[in-house]
């Protein structure tokens, strides 16, 4: 006899689910991914790709916070220049 998923459904009068239960325990609607796919990217390309899946503006991110740390000197050594005039 096969395993069910057994989770709790918000249908069906909150009896357990009935689907096959995968090597985890759960069926693919309630367990995610077996472990053999859940590993992430391999290549550094797939991982950059997921790094900025998130990513919304950058305003805060390393280059914009070097960027306006290097302006704000900058303004200054300008304020020091109209000063010393």
């Amino acid at each position: 006899m096969s395993r069910v998923c057994g989770a709790k459904a918000r249908s069906n009068n909150h009896q357990p689910c009935r689907r096959i239960a995968m090597t985890n325990g759960r069926c693919h609607l309630h367990g995610g991914l077996t472990p053999k796919h859940n590993k992430g990217p391999k290549t550094e390309q797939g991982r950059q790709r997921q790094r900025m899946s998130n990513w919304k503006h950058g305003f805060r991110s390393k280059e914009a916070r070097e960027e306006a740390r290097l302006l704000r000197n900058m303004v200054k050594e300008g304020k020091q220049l109209i000063a010393d005039i």
